[in-house]
C-alpha cells in the first residue's frame, strides 16, 4: 500500500501577542543599516562590508477597552525581541474599533 501525502504544513498566524490590544497584523524585518560595496578597477565587487545588524517590526491591532496606548520611546518584547517604539498610530472611526499601530526598531549594539 502506497503512501499518501496530504501537503506540507505551514506557519499560521502571529508570533506573539500584546497586552493592549489584539493584534491583527504584524510584519518583522532584518537589515543592515551600513552597506558598502568596492569595486575593483574593472567595476567588479570585491568586497561587501555589513554592518549595524536591525531589526524593524511593525504591529497593528484592535485597541482593548481600558488598555492604554504605548508611547514612542519605551520599550516592547515581541517575538524573542526587545524593541524600541518609534512611531505611534492611534486611528478611529466613528462606526468602527480603533486601531493602533506601532513601528518598532531593535539596533544591534542597544541592549
Amino acid at each position: 500500500m502506497s503512501s499518501i501525502d496530504y501537503g506540507v504544513a505551514h506557519f499560521y498566524g502571529l508570533y506573539g501577542t500584546v497586552t493592549y490590544a489584539t493584534l491583527q497584523s504584524d510584519s518583522l524585518s532584518q537589515s543592515f543599516k551600513l552597506d558598502v560595496e568596492v569595486s575593483d578597477e574593472e567595476g567588479r565587487v570585491i568586497t561587501d562590508r555589513l554592518d549595524d545588524l536591525r531589526y524593524e517590526s511593525s504591529l497593528s491591532g484592535v485597541l482593548k477597552t481600558g488598555a492604554s496606548v504605548p508611547e514612542i520611546g519605551q520599550t516592547l518584547a515581541y517575538n524573542a525581541i526587545t524593541y524600541i517604539i518609534k512611531q505611534v498610530d492611534d486611528a478611529g472611526t466613528n462606526n468602527g474599533f480603533r486601531k493602533v499601530t506601532l513601528k518598532l526598531v531593535k539596533y544591534q549594539e542597544i541592549a
